[in-house]
């Protein structure tokens, strides 16, 4: 009942989203107008002269975090004519990055969940029979307040608003943000879980293999010995029977865990998530389309690629873009960092996969490694040497390497934020070092050879993006 409350609640912005599709530019310039004069009299406008809706894409510079992050920390009321409710924070690739919410922002991430959940529901009306497990986004750590603002939401539920919140809430199987071992023993006390949402499939996987690892002392609490018993000689699906569907990343690096997760759940119907990003809901997953919507009442979008800027409308299928947005919580014209192609059209509207991070970026679960981060962690006097993925860990390659210089290493990639979230989620294990056996660097170059690189352009760099190293170059794992 409570889930098809939620359902009958999202139905409104199903409709208003299906009739933007057929309108996108429309749509889009109204959104741009409604921001411009929401906050014409911001501090950040002003600075930047802007005086006009028309204007907004010549007078506002393309902009990272890094140029916002004076603002948030020194001014942040200026950023937006609104109050500014809070600060979510997220990871970074070397840092946390604090982003602000503002209610126009929690509507606008509003405008992107509610026709998702109307079409999921609706094309899947079992899902409204039982309770959900919801985990949007990694815990990060917690800071107090900023310029006298709060940090931090107090659970995922809290990215909705009213009485959508009340709704979700006594729908979830876990009540709230808590470790491994409480959120596997609410998992195994909810019999009529339905329903996974996670951001890695990595993350699902992390759960069954430490419930796996602690068997005995879950079977042990009260009230579980004898599904734990049948789902011994069953399977792990006796213990959630109803399990219909499980949400997670699916495209990109995440690909590779999908046969992984159905061999426990065969029956199983995995959903690509859309790209969702604490910072702007870009995207959301329709049943039978490939490829997420554009959440096109959520923010004005622009798209960058080599041959300059486009709107969501100018948008070519098989293209690859890099996702441009602007927001209600004060971030304007925001390099997101995520990279998307075009599958095809719901009517106007763009469908988009998620390609991986612009620029040279290492993500198998969401560590984000660049090479500047490598570059800091490398060992002085090993010689040529570089860092890239194989199996369940980084490893460093060098022709002369001790295992100290690996530990240390290690530490020092502990230090980057969402390196360290991996590693202590046991999504990564820790760096391994493996020792070249000659400074013959010929089968480094066959191997990239093979791949279509030319020689001449091909420079020892300090992260590699292809993984399994280790079958190509002679060498052995140090102890």
């Amino acid at each position: 009942m409570t889930a098809g409350l939620w359902w009958l609640s999202c139905l409104p912005e199903w409709r208003a989203f299906e009739r933007a599709t057929r309108r996108v530019a429309l749509t889009q310039e109204r959104y741009l107008r409604e921001l411009f004069h929401r906050n014409q009299n911001c501090g950040y406008f002003r600075a930047h002269r802007l005086t006009s809706w028309r204007d907004f894409r010549q007078q506002l510079p393309l902009v990272e975090y890094a140029q916002l992050q004076p603002w948030i920390e020194q001014r942040p009321s200026e950023l937006c004519s609104e109050p500014i409710r809070l600060f979510e924070p997220t990871s970074g690739t070397q840092a946390l990055k604090l982003i602000p919410y503002t209610a126009s922002l929690k509507r606008d991430f509003q405008r992107g969940l509610s026709p998702w959940i109307a079409d999921l529901y609706g094309g899947k009306p079992e899902l409204m029979r039982g309770r959900a497990y919801w985990a949007i986004t990694p815990p990060p750590q917690r800071m107090e307040q900023v310029q006298g603002i709060p940090v931090g939401f107090e659970d995922d539920a809290a990215y909705l608003s009213g009485w959508g919140q009340q709704l979700v809430r006594r729908m979830l199987a876990v009540p709230r943000p808590c470790g491994l071992d409480e959120t596997l023993e609410h998992l195994l006390r909810c019999r009529d879980l339905n329903l996974v949402s996670v951001w890695s499939p990595s993350y699902w996987l992390l759960l069954l293999e430490r419930l796996r690892q602690k068997w005995t002392d879950f079977a042990s609490l009260p009230g579980l010995s004898q599904p734990m018993a049948r789902a011994r000689e069953q399977g792990l699906q006796a213990l959630w029977p109803r399990l219909r569907l499980l949400s997670c990343w699916a495209d990109g690096p995440s690909k590779r865990f999908l046969t992984e997760l159905r061999a426990d759940f065969p029956d199983l119907f995995i959903q690509p998530k859309g790209l969702l990003a604490t910072e702007a809901f870009v995207s959301f997953p329709l049943l039978g389309r490939a490829g997420g919507a554009l959440a096109l009442r959520s923010h004005f979008f622009e798209f960058l690629d080599s041959s300059g800027i486009h709107l969501a409308h100018q948008l070519c299928q098989g293209q690859t873009y890099e996702v441009v947005v602007s927001t209600g919580g004060g971030f304007y014209r925001y390099r997101l960092g995520d990279q998307v192609s075009v599958r095809g059209f719901l009517n106007e509207c763009p469908l988009l996969t998620f390609v991986g991070r612009a620029g040279l970026v290492s993500d198998h679960f969401g560590e984000k490694l660049t090479p500047e981060a490598v570059d800091l962690c490398l060992p002085q006097g090993s010689g040529p040497c570089f860092v890239a993925f194989e199996e369940d860990s980084y490893v460093l390659y060098a022709s002369n390497l001790a295992e100290q210089q690996v530990r240390k290493a290690e530490q020092q990639l502990c230090s980057f934020y969402h390196y360290r979230l991996c590693r202590e989620l046991g999504q990564l294990q820790p760096l391994r070092g493996y020792q070249l056996s000659s400074d013959n660097w010929e089968p480094f170059y066959s191997r990239l050879e093979g791949l279509g690189r030319r020689r001449g352009e091909v420079k020892v760099a300090s992260l590699r993006l292809e993984a399994d190293w280790s079958l190509h170059l002679p060498g052995q794992w140090l102890a």
